[in-house]
């Protein structure tokens, strides 16, 4: 199926541009984070709770096209989802972007399949972007924050720098190797920072990337709405 979404582009100096993104392909990588013994804890302790551990570190899980949106509202199953803040890469016109975004999961279905939690729901990231080449230089610094609403109050849920995560070079490289040429569509979300404390299923999530060497950020926020009166669910 198709799914075209409207985007705008922040090019440094320049009048914002809008574009039409095809999305083809998308993406989500998980373990990607550099401390690989943080990794690994993390790992443990989903392990503990009965959420099965990746064959490989850092990984990636496909996702239907479909699933990708710049909304501001979901709709979930059951009352155990949640997102996380993380950045956004995505090829249009031959060039690469960059953008945040949050690969909202179900939490219950990730004991059985992680490739089918993140198939359940939706990701969501921000309708703005900058292209890769104007953060490519101190990408690392980029920083990352989101703050998660329950019962109509607002708390911090993740804050660190990019350069916490794995970061684009190695998955151009790693999505070449598995694709061949990297076409227009392709997005990927690049596996989230480490959260303050744990995974919270909130009502709404706010996330943020700040650029502190342009002076600059993109923000979105979005709220999450769980389906009621089914007879029967999975």
């Amino acid at each position: 199926m198709r799914n075209i979404i409207s985007l705008t582009i922040h090019r440094s100096g320049h009048t914002p541009e809008q574009v039409d993104l095809d999305v083809k392909k998308v993406f989500n990588a998980g373990w990607a984070g550099r401390d690989r013994a943080a990794v690994q804890h993390h790992i443990d302790e989903l392990a503990a709770v009965g959420v099965p551990a990746p064959q490989h570190v850092p990984t990636l899980f496909a996702l239907g096209n479909h699933l990708l949106t710049t909304t501001d509202a979901i709709q979930v199953h059951g009352e155990n989802t949640s997102g996380e803040v993380e950045y956004v890469l995505f090829w249009h016109q031959g060039e690469i972007f960059v953008t945040i975004g949050s690969d909202h999961t179900d939490r219950r279905l990730e004991k059985h399949s992680i490739p089918k939690s993140k198939n359940l729901c939706l990701n969501v990231m921000a309708a703005e972007a900058w292209p890769y080449t104007e953060v490519k230089e101190h990408f690392d610094k980029l920083i990352l924050n989101c703050s998660v609403t329950r019962n109509g109050v607002d708390d911090p849920y993740q804050n660190d720098v990019t350069g916490a995560l794995i970061g684009p070079d190695y998955w151009i490289t790693e999505l070449e190797q598995r694709l061949g040429h990297l076409e227009d569509g392709l997005v990927l979300f690049s596996g989230a920072i480490g959260t303050i404390a744990g995974l919270v299923v909130g009502d709404a999530y706010s996330f943020r990337m700040i650029d502190p060497v342009l002076n600059r950020s993109i923000e979105h926020s979005y709220s999450c709405e769980v389906l009621t009166g089914a007879i029967e669910d999975y």
